[in-house]
């Protein structure tokens, strides 16, 4: 077993981590690695008190989160796979 993680586990801090990565993946819907990273930037921001609630931060990067991520989904229900 590995002595160097943490085996404290906060509900509090993973309800606020979810909450946070799912705001990533509205605004980054096509890459899990661009949303991963704008997460944590987003938590740390966060639990600092610096940069606002996750939504707000989300709202400030882009406003037309909301139609873009509806754009994504109707592009990518398009895609159909045939298979002969």
């Amino acid at each position: 077993m590995r002595e160097d993680l943490e085996h404290n586990f906060d509900l509090a801090e993973f309800n606020n981590s979810c909450r946070v990565m799912k705001c990533a993946r509205e605004l980054f819907p096509h890459s899990e690695k661009q949303a991963e990273m704008w997460a944590i930037y987003c938590y740390e921001r966060w639990t600092r008190g610096e940069g606002g609630t996750p939504e707000q931060q989300r709202d400030r990067r882009n406003p037309n989160w909301k139609k873009s991520l509806e754009e994504f989904n109707k592009r990518r229900a398009r895609t159909k796979l045939i298979y002969y």
